[in-house]
């Protein structure tokens, strides 16, 4: 007997370009957590579509990873700000 999981990807982050979204999945993957991109862009439409929807994609993960994946992102964002936004004054 075959046995169906019915756990569902979710999104975790609307990512604004295909660059956030792929480094937000490798973060999350060296995490542990797998992740899949879902592109919103319409093929053969070389951006124009974005003029009326400008999420380029998501990134998503099952759905019991959900919580973990949006703390981790959450973090990773704050640290990145932090190193970019803060400099030592000599």
């Amino acid at each position: 007997m075959a046995v169906i999981d019915d756990t569902k990807l979710v999104s975790v982050l609307e990512a604004s370009s295909e660059m956030e979204a792929m480094t937000i999945k490798a973060f999350l993957e060296t995490q542990g957590i797998v992740a899949a991109i879902r592109s919103r862009q319409i093929p053969m439409y070389n951006g124009i579509a974005r003029v009326w929807n400008p999420i380029w994609g998501y990134v998503m993960v099952m759905e019991p990873d959900r919580q973990n994946a949006e703390y981790l992102i959450l973090e990773y964002i704050e640290s990145l700000n932090d190193s970019t936004g803060t400099e030592e004054e000599d």
